[in-house]
């Protein structure tokens, strides 16, 4: 497992990246990175058609694995009664916890600042890719694949 996208940062990567997220791109398209999703993630990926169809037959290559909604959804209610986040990205943190990915791709602040919160997600902290110059996070977390 390698990386979450959020959902609000997908049209920046697929069909055709912007500059800071062409190396999410080149490795998802290039078999080095395989995108994790599960729970409400998968409902709102469903929302966007053309990225959901790309999402389906990366699954089928291995290219991305969803994680059973029942455990993300589980463990972001968990999240919410807890009211540990600073985000209403309860879903996504949860999707970490339950797949132990600690790589996202977002630009919400809010949602970066529970990401890397040690009380939500340690051993090891989570890491955020916001631009190009954070290609080494894919290399760190993406070079052992799990199959």
């Amino acid at each position: 497992m390698c990386l979450i996208i959020d959902a609000n940062v997908v049209h920046k990567i697929f069909p055709e990246p912007t500059a800071d997220f062409a190396p999410v791109h080149k490795a998802v398209v290039g078999g080095r990175a395989r995108i994790v999703y599960g729970g409400e993630l998968t409902r709102e990926y469903q929302q966007m058609r053309h990225f959901h169809r790309l999402l389906l037959r990366l699954d089928q290559q291995g290219g991305a694995r969803q994680v059973a909604d029942s455990e993300v959804d589980a463990e972001t209610a968990r999240l919410h009664d807890a009211g540990l986040c600073a985000s209403d990205d309860q879903h996504i943190v949860a999707l970490a916890r339950v797949s132990r990915v600690r790589l996202l791709c977002s630009e919400d602040d809010a949602l970066t600042t529970d990401f890397r919160n040690p009380a939500l997600l340690s051993h090891p902290r989570g890491s955020v890719y916001r631009r190009a110059s954070h290609a080494h996070l894919i290399r760190r977390h993406c070079q052992q694949q799990d199959n």
